[in-house]
């Protein structure tokens, strides 16, 4: 497989240089995974960390009630995995999924851990991604307690208008924190205005 997107990953955004990359690149496996495949289970431990050359992933949890709640969507130029699983060996509480055929590189504990102590652009390229990610997620949890359901929906096809075309409605509701039917009315309601 062709794993120029990772490499344009790696020097762009986490600053690697050519030499860097020669070290880092063999560390990575490739996978192809069909549509609707899971890549880890609710109580498995997580084995790689994921990079999407191609595709759609999915990480959600199921609640108390039984409900299926979506955390993340992961496409082109993402990374997936569950770390605190990955790291310590622990069973995951999450799923990860993919809603579409996927191409991705995967990178196991040990060659993460090494990339990570021995490849300091990367470390500190990936403590930067965290930070941001750690951003993102705070500012969404707080937009949600106090966004209605029409601003959460409106709030999402303004910042992540590629996904409305790749990823199913009751996926999107998910994610919004949502019914599929309060999700529906939303959209009826914004298309007649």
């Amino acid at each position: 497989m062709d794993n120029s997107s990772l490499i344009n990953q790696l020097k762009q955004v986490y600053k690697l240089s050519d030499k860097d990359c020669t070290r880092v690149i063999p560390l990575f496996e490739s996978l192809t995974v069909k549509k609707n495949e899971h890549l880890f289970r609710e109580g498995e431990v997580v084995r790689y960390v994921y990079f999407v050359e191609k595709g759609c992933l999915r990480q959600y949890y199921i609640n108390n009630n039984g409900e299926d709640r979506t955390i993340y969507f992961k496409v082109e130029n993402g990374w997936a995995s569950e770390l605190v699983s990955f790291l310590d060996n622990k069973p995951t509480e999450l799923n990860l999924q993919a809603l579409e055929d996927s191409s991705l590189q995967i990178i196991n504990q040990k060659n993460w851990v090494y990339a990570m102590t021995q490849i300091r652009p990367l470390t500190m390229g990936f403590i930067r991604a965290q930070q941001d990610t750690n951003y993102s997620l705070k500012k969404r949890l707080a937009e949600a307690t106090v966004e209605t359901p029409e601003e959460k929906y409106l709030r999402f096809i303004k910042e992540e208008p590629e996904l409305l075309q790749r990823i199913p409605l009751y996926h999107i509701a998910s994610y919004l924190a949502m019914t599929p039917e309060t999700l529906s009315r939303i959209r009826r309601k914004i298309i007649q205005v």
